[in-house]
């Protein structure tokens, strides 16, 4: 190695976390002559995990160079426009997050304060009605963005996927651009002098030595967590469950193109399906539910055949003080663990990648980098902490003890001006970093019940006469559009279907 350059990057996990921080290291720096290499611990998948992803996701593929279709096969995915959230108040219906626009613009001005002011008048039409992507969803139709439905309006899509077999692809897709892979069932590191991580020790004794560490360990976090001793900042004041029961249901007859969120009476409910299961998550709190009693819930709730081997794991969230501390980075859950609402926690592993390719050292003083990524990536956890924070402050559900407590609670001051803006003029305050767009944060506030006070004036100026045939054009188009689109079954079995002969 030479005296100053990052010649070595370890990176020390495993499963998603680890396979596609090499593949993303892998490919970014390959012709620069970066060494990847991987100490694989053992999986923590079972073989009903299924991670459910948000719609970045997409592009990161294609960067990373998979075919789509391909990888959906493998891993028997689903596409998803959004998520269900059922029971957040108490006689509410459902509300529909879709992951895209509302409406469209109105003579130059944005679409937003037109349905404020039309609400205020007495149209009773939710803005979720307004949007494309939530309107094919809640019909099990499915479509992929283009340049056509560009002008009504930003429309995107996520996945569900089988955990196991998705983490076996991006193995051999990292294996096959040369990453090194060492096996080991638990390894310790030695540090130098400064405090920096000098190696990983096998159990066996050997070293894998490096210039940079990724640790992407999950929520052991093993190298930031253990070996460095960053401390870990709890948010479990803000959340409500401290439990995660995950086991497969059955395959769903028909396969909705989205999840779904349950609010019980102390704990929440989530279905992902795919394409031979679904993925069933309950999380709760075991000072008011045993272990028992959230799968008999689960099942009662879900209506579904559930798979006898469910696992009942501690939930822990929160993050790391800092996810980069001397030459060690961590990814994932072993730098921010989140509640499993929003679809967010992959997410996070993308996002770390992304900023560690933006701001890879140049030599082995990583002083600068470090400020600089822990800047970034602190605002990134904690605004998505704020977003999933705000399903539980924004609940409407009644005499329920645990949802009392949440809707009563004092949250983050930047969570807490973002709701008083919004109830004041309908707008919403983006801070740096924000991973949930505008458009994400109408549908939770809209879904949640809350109706702004007021609206930005400058669309007086628009006559109402001339407003409202807008509207009514839009919903046209929506409706229209969607009887277009084949079935998101139809989808699957056109493109993406797995056999399972």
């Amino acid at each position: 190695m030479s005296a100053q350059k990052i010649d070595k990057v370890v990176i020390c996990g495993r499963d998603a976390a680890a396979w596609l921080a090499a593949n993303a290291l892998s490919r970014a720096f390959s012709r620069s002559g970066l060494t990847v290499e991987v100490v694989e611990l053992p999986s923590l998948l079972r073989s009903h995990d299924v991670l459910s992803s948000l719609p970045p996701l997409e592009a990161f593929h294609r960067l990373l160079g998979f075919d789509e279709y391909a990888l959906m096969k493998a891993t028997a995915a689903t596409f998803s426009l959004g998520q269900s959230f059922v029971n957040f108040a108490r006689s509410a219906p459902p509300f529909f997050h879709g992951y895209g626009g509302h409406g469209a613009p109105i003579a130059g001005q944005p679409f937003m304060p037109f349905w404020i002011k039309a609400r205020q008048a007495g149209m009773n039409v939710a803005l979720e009605d307004f949007s494309l992507t939530a309107a094919a969803a809640k019909q099990g139709r499915f479509f992929l963005p283009t340049e056509a439905y560009s002008v009504f309006g930003r429309t995107d899509y996520a996945y569900h996927l089988k955990a196991k077999p998705y983490v076996q692809l991006l193995k051999t897709h990292a294996l096959r651009r040369g990453v090194t892979v060492h096996a080991a069932r638990f390894v310790t590191a030695r540090l130098d002098d400064t405090g920096a991580i000098r190696a990983v020790v096998l159990p066996d004794g050997s070293e894998v030595a490096g210039d940079l560490f990724i640790d992407a360990s999950d929520v052991e976090s093993t190298l930031l967590g253990d070996a460095l001793g960053v401390p870990f900042d709890s948010w479990q004041a803000w959340f409500p469950g401290n439990r995660v029961l995950t086991v497969a249901g059955e395959r769903l007859r028909s396969l909705p193109p989205y999840g779904q969120v349950r609010a019980l009476s102390n704990s929440v409910l989530h279905l992902a399906p795919v394409q031979d299961q679904t993925g069933v998550q309950h999380v709760f709190n075991d000072a008011t539910s045993s272990d028992q009693e959230a799968l008999e819930a689960a099942a009662l709730i879900s209506n579904l055949r559930l798979a006898p081997d469910a696992v009942v794991s501690p939930l822990a969230v929160g993050r790391r003080v800092s996810s980069w501390v001397k030459n060690c980075i961590a990814i994932g859950e072993a730098a921010c663990v989140l509640d499993p609402i929003d679809n967010a926690s992959l997410h996070t592993v993308q996002l770390g990648l992304a900023h560690l390719i933006n701001l890879f050292p140049l030599d082995r003083h990583v002083e600068t980098e470090a400020y600089e990524y822990n800047t970034q990536m602190g605002s990134a956890f904690d605004r998505i902490r704020d977003y999933q924070i705000a399903h539980y402050k924004l609940n409407r559900i009644d005499n329920q003890p645990m949802w009392d407590a949440l809707r009563d609670m004092a949250v983050p001051e930047t969570l807490a001006y973002k709701i008083d803006l919004f109830k004041a003029r309908g707008t919403v305050a983006i801070y740096e970093e924000e991973t949930f767009e505008t458009d994400d944060w109408l549908a939770l506030f809209t879904g949640h019940g809350l109706i702004p006070r007021g609206y930005d004036p400058a669309i007086d100026l628009v006559p109402t006469e001339q407003a409202v045939p807008q509207f009514q054009r839009m919903l046209g188009y929506i409706k229209a559009q969607v009887q277009d689109m084949n079935s998101h079954d139809a989808f699957l079995e056109m493109h993406a279907s797995k056999d399972f002969a």
